[in-house]
């Protein structure tokens, strides 16, 4: 009988791959609740800052879907590391911007790293993983990625507290720098194997992947589906997520660095449920996976807006993660199941833009509300709708018995 050696469930170089993600990852954790409070500092007031997340919102609407398509063209491995290195520069604005106006650099450039690092992060993931296993890789690629929501937060809290924003921001670029370094070593550990690159960068290539990623998002299955429940979620938290941070700092009276830990042990909470979420996904459904998920993220802004004092809040970033950690391995799941590879960047890449398009006034929204009836009322308003999300996620969100099952490949 012929020995047969068992594939690991993480290869060495999906590992060095998720320390690369982690420290990518790691500079905007560090600085993303910190922002709006920065922007109070430079003058900015409750309408502003709602503002500013909106204008925000639209850099990533004019890069994803071009960088999912570069994903799928010139490699996964190069275009994250062309993602760290813009993630790397576009914290100095932030660092040098004398107003609030002018810290709009930064985001228009993060805009850039996300395009390139997030569809490919997962598509990687999707093209080197079995079928059979996606739940439990996606589960502990997200608990590794997340690792950076523990020690980011409370570091950059730490450093804003202390030293002040600029030098948090400095923290961020040499983190992103670190990732760079890693995933240019990839790169050219992966060049020395295969010189060619998969697919030369074209208009032609670029219509072809739009003329089949549209007929996937309007032929009313499984991916349409996933827009539409990902959609009313998103259109929902953007209400009053980026007001969290404000209203912990000018309500409840919390210290940035309190802050800071809030957002660390959500993180906490997202590590630790990230591999058990997986194993939820592979032995269960993903159906399931995503509805408690919708759950656990709507119960955490009820939590929030009953919370009086720092662990209600706490519990509030506790339920979030968790959230979190529950719903993306089922999506990320979901999409690898359903679209074929040569699609999975850009397809990965057209719902995070789809998902932002539909979204994009809703920041802007949720400080008016914020001003016309209390600061309570955005985080209420989620609550309400994102509930609206839980029978369609349980009802839609089946794979077909004829989906035909991936299997991994060797890219780049």
């Amino acid at each position: 009988m012929q020995n047969t050696t068992k594939r690991p469930l993480i290869s060495r170089t999906l590992v060095l791959f998720l320390v690369g993600i982690a420290f990518a990852e790691a500079s905007r954790t560090m600085t993303m609740v910190q922002v709006p409070i920065f922007l109070r500092e430079l003058g900015a007031d409750i309408h502003q800052i709602g503002l500013f997340f909106t204008i925000a919102l639209i850099f990533p609407l004019l890069l994803r879907i071009l960088g999912g398509w570069l994903s799928d063209t010139i490699g996964r491995l190069r275009a994250i590391w062309l993602g760290s290195l813009a993630g790397a520069l576009a914290y100095i604005p932030y660092a040098l911007a004398p107003t609030w106006q002018l810290a709009l650099l930064g985001p228009a450039l993060l805009a850039v790293a996300s395009a390139l690092i997030y569809p490919s992060y997962r598509a990687y993931i999707a093209d080197t993983t079995d079928s059979k296993a996606l739940g439990r890789v996606f589960g502990i690629s997200e608990t590794v990625r997340n690792v950076a929501w523990i020690i980011g937060p409370p570091y950059g809290g730490l450093l804003a507290q202390t030293l002040g924003y600029r030098w948090m921001f400095v923290a961020a670029i040499m983190s992103s720098g670190v990732a760079a370094i890693i995933f240019l070593t990839l790169t050219r550990a992966m060049d020395q194997k295969k010189s060619t690159l998969i697919e030369k960068p074209s208009l032609a290539s670029l219509r072809s992947s739009f003329r089949e990623i549209f007929i996937l998002m309007l032929s009313g299955g499984l991916v349409t589906w996933i827009l539409i429940t990902d959609g009313v979620y998103d259109i929902a938290s953007r209400l009053s997520f980026d007001l969290m941070p404000v209203y912990l700092s000018d309500i409840a009276g919390f210290s940035k660095q309190a802050i800071g830990w809030m957002d660390g042990i959500h993180g906490v909470a997202w590590v630790a449920a990230g591999a058990l979420a997986g194993w939820l996904v592979d032995k269960t459904s993903e159906r399931l996976a995503i509805a408690i998920g919708l759950i656990f993220s709507i119960a955490s802004r009820l939590t929030f807006a009953l919370a009086s004092s720092f662990w209600g809040f706490t519990f509030s970033w506790i339920l979030l993660g968790l959230g979190g950690a529950v719903t993306q391995p089922a999506l990320n799941s979901l999409v690898a199941k359903c679209v074929p590879s040569h699609l999975r960047g850009i397809t990965y890449a057209f719902m995070a833009t789809s998902l932002s398009l539909i979204s994009l006034p809703f920041p802007w929204i949720g400080s008016l509300i914020w001003n016309a009836f209390g600061p309570k009322a955005p985080f209420m308003i989620t609550v309400v709708l994102g509930s609206l999300t839980i029978f369609p996620a349980w009802m839609k969100l089946i794979v077909p018995d004829k989906t035909p099952q991936t299997t991994a490949t060797t890219i780049e």
